[in-house]
């Protein structure tokens, strides 16, 4: 809006203005008094005095006026140039930048609104803005409307769904753009995509949350071994709070029990980027000592490691069962071999001496008996510690079964055995299976009939696992016997007869497969295992290969 009339003409219009306007006044004022009123003409020197005041005021005129003008022109640049500016800025933005009428129809729309929300700024603009607001968001009408009542609003969190229908979170600011009479204009909006560093900061949360709730004690260090976090765990085993732990070096667990050595393998793995996992003895507040499985990790980025995160599973408790359980059996198998010995030493005496006594015969023969069996039973036993102790190697299934056959018929050399393997299967599963396959065998032909039938097939609902299958044509495994194994307990009431099926349960739950019992279609018992299929191998022909 203009000031006055005069703002519309530049300096040369306004001094000949002033100039026609400044002689003509003085003639027609001379000519006027002449005329009206009769008075004499003034002398030419005063009307030339006039003229010439009026042509020097005009030409001050005209230089003030220029002058003004010259400050309005560089006003004006500047603010085009500032305007463009603006515009660049505005279309260069990172951020997606909109405004909108107050009616909330669109007016800008930069690039980076478009590359965000999936609309062309010409399919946009002059009408209402295209998103939608997220459930739990204010609308876009109530952000215009808060956005005038406020004068402008900050950091405001609203969600909006863009043109591929995924909603992302936004961080939203707006101002408000005046016209010249205090109307509201235009309302803008500045959009910060924060939908991404939302979901990091969420995982970060949960993964604290994890940490602090985790049932291992967990650390973290400096690169140089200063421990800067522990978890509740961590407290819990060592007997350290984090207020005493924090800032102190990792050796505070320090025992004496390892070696230097050890220490020394673990910096030089851990510092060459790669994770560490062995038993550790340490130390708690306390002085106590326990032992632990410690795993510990480099923090890295860029190639550059930041810390180290460590992680203990303490098996204190698991070891002293162990070694004991070791002892025992070392200790109860010696001593009953030897009793046995003895006793079956004794037995035989008697029964060779028994003479015509045939009750003593059968006496001395049922001692005989009952000792080769409690020592029968010392074998169970250490086969089974052998079994669960031992570490499983990836082995053919094929060949496993196939050994296990030919050891069950050199025991059992009257008995039959067929086995159907399907074709091509070269699949491996953890060699320790060979011992339930050996149990299975003995038990069906022992216990059971004469006739066994192994099957050896992928299952057709997932091809990471296969099952074998052992079946016999005998009276079956007695139900209070299966139930024992499934409930996973013994109890005074409900118990199993020997370790034969213990052995199977913990072999194959330790190969992570499954064991299930059904009738056999020969009749009697068929006990189907589901083993995880190892790593295939080419079927290559190896001397004395597997």
């Amino acid at each position: 809006m203009n000031d006055s009339p005069l703002d519309g003409l530049d300096a040369r219009a306004i001094a000949l203005a002033y100039l026609g306007f400044g002689t003509a006044g003085i003639l027609g004022g001379e000519l006027l008094l002449s005329v009206t009123l009769g008075a004499p003409p003034a002398p030419e020197a005063e009307l030339v005095k006039g003229l010439a005041f009026v042509a020097v005021s005009t030409a001050f005129v005209w230089f003030l006026v220029s002058r003004k003008d010259r400050r309005i022109e560089r006003q004006q640049a500047s603010i085009r140039s500032s305007l463009d500016q603006l515009q660049t800025v505005v279309a260069a933005s990172p951020v997606p930048i909109i405004a909108v009428t107050p009616e909330g129809r669109v007016t800008r729309w930069n690039d980076a609104a478009t590359e965000t929300f999936g609309w062309e700024r010409d399919a946009v603009l002059g009408e209402p803005l295209p998103y939608s607001a997220g459930e739990d968001s204010e609308s876009s009408e109530e952000i215009i409307r808060r956005t005038i009542a406020e004068d402008g609003l900050s950091d405001v969190s609203v969600e909006r769904r863009p043109a591929d229908g995924d909603l992302r979170e936004f961080r939203l600011s707006t101002a408000v753009v005046r016209d010249a009479d205090g109307e509201v204009a235009e309302v803008v909006g500045v959009f910060v995509d924060v939908t991404e560093q939302q979901r990091r900061e969420r995982r970060l949360r949960e993964f604290e949350q994890a940490v602090e709730q985790a049932g291992h004690a967990i650390y973290l260090t400096t690169p140089d071994g200063e421990i800067t976090y522990v978890n509740p765990a961590f407290e819990e085993t060592t007997g350290y709070d984090a207020a005493e732990a924090v800032g102190e070096p990792a050796s505070i667990l320090g025992s004496g029990e390892m070696p230097d050595a050890y220490y020394d393998r673990l910096w030089r793995t851990i510092q060459s980027g790669e994770t560490w996992q062995e038993r550790i003895i340490d130390r708690r507040k306390g002085g106590e000592l326990y032992t632990a499985i410690q795993t510990i990790a480099p923090i890295a980025s860029d190639g550059d490691i930041h810390g180290y995160v460590a992680i203990q599973s303490d098996i204190t408790e698991s070891e002293l069962t162990r070694q004991r359980l070791g002892v025992l059996n070392r200790m109860f198998r010696h001593n009953l071999r030897n009793r046995m010995n003895v006793i079956e030493g004794y037995a035989e005496m008697i029964r060779q001496s028994a003479g015509t006594d045939e009750e003593l015969a059968d006496t001395a023969e049922t001692i005989v008996e009952a000792a080769g069996e409690l020592v029968a039973l010392s074998e169970k036993a250490q086969t089974v510690s052998d079994a669960l102790e031992s570490k499983g190697t990836p082995r053919r299934v094929s060949t496993l079964v196939e050994n296990a056959v030919s050891r069950g018929e050199s025991t059992y050399s009257e008995a039959t055995i067929r086995t159907d393997i399907e074709t091509a299967l070269s699949a491996r599963v953890d060699s320790r299976v060979g011992a339930a396959l050996d149990e299975l065998i003995a038990n069906a032909l022992k216990h059971g009939g004469e006739t066994v039938h192994i099957d050896v097939f992928r299952t057709e609902d997932d091809d990471s696992k296969l099952v074998v299958r052992v079946a016999d044509d005998g009276p079956g495994i007695p139900d209070e016997e299966w139930r024992v194994i499934k409930r996973g307990e013994e109890t005074p009431l409900e118990h199993g007869t020997g370790m034969g099926l213990w052995l199977v349960h913990w072999v194959v739950r330790k190969a992570g497969g499954s064991m299930e019992l059904e009738p056999s279609p020969l009749g009697g018992t068929a006990v189907t295992l589901k083993l995880p299929v190892g790593a295939e191998r080419p079927q290559v022909w190896v001397p004395n290969e597997e």
